[in-house]
């Protein structure tokens, strides 16, 4: 098959390689569409320090059922599914609390196993989810990420409330479009990017740089601001977040772009502001997230596109170089 090999820093290479081996338990998924995270872009730079190259990486996918191990059920060839890539021991006490997203044993494809850069991926069964067959593979390889931007949101959003966000690509985007739906009131995006806002006014909210932010605090958010969400996760945003969250407010922690932040602790404790850390998702967050796609709840029109998977590297480039157009770039085997 051809996939995608993540080599080192800044190396993406085009290899043809042997279809993934199939346990009992699994089944071999003929990927149709698969996304490009964040993450994976830090991965690239060489800032992940859990992807290690050589690596077939992508973790947001949909595809179809290929072939199957002799233990699997409730699936059948040629179904379209998307996979939930976090895999859980379902036996820590973490997995029996029903917090799958802190497994103490948890491994997610494409990071401690081969992902979905490449025509096949295997799969425990159990991670695999039957869609419609005429859903949109793009569409539907969305449910990752926006399974992540359902348990921010969740974490931090009280109904009816104003909301900040920090980040207009495409875990920002998701937990705007996550927010509407769990009745959001104000929502302001801030990114440094014109096109970004753009794509953010466009989906509902209000567009702003961090210094216009700063300038129009009052007027953008006359009551405070209860809630931030920060996707991007640099010293600047965190920072700025924390002087712009009211005291009591809520910052919820989603980006990972530094390790490390110098950050105003003391007055986090006079303010009894809360920093909440947000790692992926619960079971209940990913079928949520299926659901609003079914729905039709999700536009990915405008800020999504689509290309092939030789095409891989330049997109990688295109993206951390912040060339493309567009927020999320899913490429196709």
């Amino acid at each position: 098959m051809q996939a995608l090999i993540y080599q080192g820093p800044e190396k993406l290479t085009i290899e043809q390689t042997a279809n993934p081996s199939l346990q009992s338990n699994e089944v071999l998924v003929r990927v149709e569409s698969v996304g490009i995270c964040g993450s994976e872009l830090e991965g690239y730079l060489g800032h992940s320090s859990i992807r290690v190259p050589p690596l077939i990486m992508g973790h947001e996918f949909c595809g179809r059922v290929a072939a199957m191990g002799d233990q699997v059920s409730g699936l059948s060839l040629e179904d379209k599914v998307i996979v939930n890539p976090l895999i859980a021991c379902r036996t820590c006490a973490n997995c029996l609390s029903g917090k799958i997203n802190i497994c103490r044993n948890r491994q997610i494809i494409g990071i401690h196993r081969p992902g979905a850069f490449a025509e096949y991926v295997a799969v425990p069964y159990e991670n695999a989810f039957r869609v419609p067959q005429d859903m949109d593979a793009s569409l539907a390889s969305l449910a990752e990420p926006l399974a992540v931007a359902i348990h921010a949101v969740k974490l931090g959003l009280q109904s009816l409330n104003d909301l900040l966000i920090y980040g207009a690509g495409p875990i920002g985007l998701l937990c705007l479009l996550a927010a509407k739906q769990m009745g959001a009131g104000r929502i302001v995006v801030v990114d440094l990017q014109s096109a970004r806002l753009e794509h953010a006014e466009r989906l509902g909210a209000i567009g702003r740089s961090p210094s216009q932010l700063e300038d129009q605090r009052e007027e953008l958010f006359p009551q405070g601001i209860p809630t931030i969400i920060d996707c991007v996760g640099v010293q600047g945003t965190r920072e700025q977040a924390m002087r712009m969250a009211d005291p009591g407010g809520t910052i919820v922690m989603v980006g990972l772009g530094h390790d490390q932040s110098a950050l105003p602790i003391n007055h986090l404790v006079r303010q009894e502001i809360s920093l909440i850390g947000s790692y992926t998702y619960s079971h209940e967050d990913f079928r949520q997230a299926i659901e609003l796609l079914k729905q039709g709840a999700i536009d990915i029109r405008g800020w999504t596109e689509s290309r092939s998977l030789a095409y891989g590297p330049a997109a990688f480039k295109e993206l951390v170089e912040g060339k493309s157009s567009a927020c999320k770039i899913f490429l196709k085997p």
